[in-house]
């Protein structure tokens, strides 16, 4: 099996542009803690997309694949809140732990789903 990380570094880095184009695109239209406790939905719903494209000529793995999409996002997430905070304490406060923890689950999840549908898709196709 051949892991394609290009691919899956292009699609963490558009998961998380599109993550935060929509996000000031909602906080346009109302204020950013009445859209919280949508956040794991939608970066669940995000996500799925994602783990489909990735795994589009990808012969075996997918839910590696899928898997790896997700976690790079995260870490770019991440990455994106220390680099700004220097702490994770500020956006888990916003958020909440329990809703924190389960947007990036869900993240990475939404995905994991998304390669899943993709590879079962092209399986039952080929078959």
């Amino acid at each position: 099996m051949k892991i394609r990380w290009i691919r899956i570094v292009v699609a963490a880095v558009l998961f998380e542009i599109v993550l935060v184009a929509l996000t000031v695109a909602v906080s346009l239209f109302m204020p950013v803690e009445a859209f919280l406790p949508y956040v794991p939905a939608v970066v669940f719903v995000v996500g799925f997309p994602f783990g489909m494209w990735v795994v589009r000529r990808a012969a075996s793995g997918f839910i590696l694949h899928g898997t790896l999409v997700g976690v790079v996002a995260t870490l770019i997430y991440l990455a994106l809140v220390l680099g700004q905070f220097r702490s994770l304490t500020p956006v888990i406060e916003m958020y909440g732990p329990v809703s924190f923890f389960l947007a990036n689950a869900l993240k990475i999840l939404g995905c994991v789903a998304g390669a899943y549908v993709e590879g079962r898709r092209r399986v039952f196709a080929h078959a």
